[in-house]
């Protein structure tokens, strides 16, 4: 498909497409989407749908690198810190794009994209935990900590994406916090013992 410049109404409509997508996704799999029905439900005719994209296929992957290239980007910006901004960031950015989260959560999702970004999510948190540590990644044990950092994150947030943010999203940041504290205490231990 040809580069196309992204002017705003093209940019509307990429996003009401996403947006769609997204919310059909999070009700049933994506092979069960069809055009006509991702183009009716973004409120766009079937053939503004194909100016933009190959498929139904072609927009959830590029749905998915959107996803994948901000949170990437997000999380190593923030790195580990003292203040644990990230975790504010983050929330405000899942809150701000929830249709694409519940999605990523729902049972209907495809697993890849859940394990592209708890894949993601670990690989970003070693390379962040590396350089802030100071270590290297050899260590089963660092390597142990940081799997279970990262899913215990992916399992609190993928819970309140589900609950439609039933909880404050003060409570998730401590909570959020307070796994990091803790791994980082225990990484601490295995590099001092």
């Amino acid at each position: 498909m040809e580069e196309k410049r992204l002017d705003r109404r093209t940019m509307r409509t990429r996003k009401a497409v996403f947006e769609a997508l997204a919310g059909l996704m999070a009700e049933k799999e994506l092979r069960h989407i069809t055009v006509q029905e991702l183009a009716d439900k973004a409120d766009i005719h079937r053939v503004t749908l194909y100016k933009h994209f190959l498929d139904i296929y072609d927009a959830y992957d590029q749905l998915e690198k959107m996803i994948m290239s901000e949170l990437g980007i997000m999380i190593t910006e923030y790195g580990v810190n003292p203040t644990f901004e990230v975790y504010g960031v983050v929330c405000d950015y899942i809150r701000e794009n929830a249709t694409y989260f519940k999605m990523i959560f729902s049972p209907h999702a495809s697993t890849a994209l859940y394990q592209k970004v708890q894949n993601m999510v670990e690989g970003l948190n070693r390379m962040i935990w590396s350089e802030s540590f100071d270590i290297a990644m050899n260590d089963r044990r660092i390597d142990s900590a940081i799997r279970y950092h990262s899913n215990g994150c992916l399992a609190v947030i993928g819970g309140w994406v589900t609950s439609d943010f039933a909880e404050p999203q003060a409570v998730v940041v401590d909570i959020l916090k307070g796994l990091d504290r803790s791994t980082q205490a225990y990484v601490r231990t295995l590099l001092n013992g």
